[in-house]
Order: C-alpha cells, then structure tokens, then sequence
C-alpha cells in the first residue's frame, strides 16, 4: 500500500508539474526576468538552458512534493469518503493548504493573481483527488 501511495505521488506530482508549467512558463520570459537574464546571459543562446533547467527544477519540484504528499496520505489512509474523495479529511486539507498559498502568493504579486489562482486549482485537483484515488485503485 505504501508503494501505491507514493507512486500516486509521483504521478500526481507530474501531472502537476506539466499542466502548472503550462500556465507559469510564459512568465519566465516577461519583461523583469528577461532584464535580469540578459545581465547575467549576454548570449541568447544561453537562455534556452536557463528555461529549460526552470521547467526541470519546477517538474522536480512538484514529483517530489507528491512523494511527500502521498507518504502523508499513506499515514492517514483510514478515513471516510466525501468530497468526491476516498479521503475527505486529506482532500480538505489539501484545498486549505493550496487555497493559503495561493492567496499568499497572490498577495506578493497581484498582477499574477489569475495565473496563480489557475495553478492552485491545478495543485488542488492533483494533490487533493487525483492522488487519493490513485492510491486507492
């Protein structure tokens, strides 16, 4: 069981990390990174392995907040179904956690809002549904 749960992890996590890119990618090239991209990488070239190495470390990222996320939902694996969920008590303290980052990030950078609240539900729906019922099939 705990192998489902972290493999559950794994492929919530990616599935995360592929769609989340999708929204935030275009923001690694916006005005204020290039500037500092071009300080720092003169050659445009350069900026292919910057990107790419971004959208690794972010794919990273996510399968491995999975594996922890699904390590977690290993541990609490006895409770009831609600929510669309195997586990309601998981999947709602996935949606706060999610909804407190975003909102957090949000505030940070207002002008993102939208493309944040978009990786949030993202978050949420990977990390709250998908991986409960990974685990459980």
């Amino acid at each position: 069981m705990l192998i489902a749960a972290l493999l559950s992890g794994v492929v919530s996590g990616a599935a995360a990390g592929v769609f989340g890119l999708g929204i935030l990618g275009p923001l690694l090239v916006t005005v204020p990174n290039t500037n500092r991209l071009r300080r720092a990488f003169p050659d445009p070239s350069n900026w292919v392995m910057v990107s790419l190495a971004a959208a690794f470390s972010a794919q990273l990222g996510c399968v491995v907040l999975g594996l922890a996320l699904g390590a977690a939902f290993h541990e609490v694996r006895g409770g009831a179904a609600g929510l669309g969920s195997p586990n309601w008590a998981f999947t709602l303290a996935v949606i706060i956690c999610t909804g407190l980052a975003t909102a957090a990030a949000a505030l940070f950078l207002p002008s993102r809002a939208r493309r944040l609240g978009l990786v949030g539900l993202i978050a949420a729906g990977a990390y709250g549904w998908m991986l409960p019922h990974l685990a459980s099939a």
